[in-house]
């Protein structure tokens, strides 16, 4: 029992930052990039493109992936946060044009939509050689698609 106190106490002062801002789901509103901003570079260092699901958000750590559903529309879309912003204090998230179109919220400019993080970030690129935004639309396509464990024939 003492381990276990210790240990917890320990992951307190390890990831006490990470744990005051982690939230289960978050409500507010959402706009997308201009495209004046296509190709500029993210506060993360990437190439910013807005044919990839990726979003900014003013503190969630670089590489979280975030599921953004539409209150509208009931649409739902994964990002991964790789800028910060949005600079108006009154939205949560700025999404790429894609993420907005997938959505349904294009027309709209700016959007009431549930935010869930479903990793936090600093995760790494999962296939070795891809750009970020290559591996990471991989990572989102799997996350969404429920996966299924074959038994190895022998």
């Amino acid at each position: 029992m003492k381990v276990l106190q210790i240990s917890a106490l320990l992951s307190c002062f390890a990831f006490g930052k990470v744990k005051a801002q982690t939230v289960a789901e978050v409500k507010g509103l959402a706009s997308f990039y201009h495209s004046k901003f296509e190709g500029k570079k993210t506060a993360a260092g990437e190439r910013f493109d807005q044919d990839f699901l990726t979003a900014a958000h003013r503190t969630w750590p670089f590489n979280t992936l975030v599921e953004v559903t539409s209150t509208d529309t009931k649409k739902s879309i994964i990002v991964r946060i790789n800028d910060r912003g949005p600079f108006s204090r009154h939205r949560l998230i700025d999404m790429s044009e894609t993420g907005a179109r997938l959505l349904g919220v294009i027309g709209k400019g700016v959007a009431q939509v549930r935010l869930r993080i479903l990793r936090w970030g600093g995760a790494a690129p999962i296939l070795p050689g891809l750009e970020p935004a290559v591996s990471f639309s991989l990572a989102d396509s799997l996350v969404r698609r429920p996966m299924t464990l074959h038994k190895a024939r022998h």
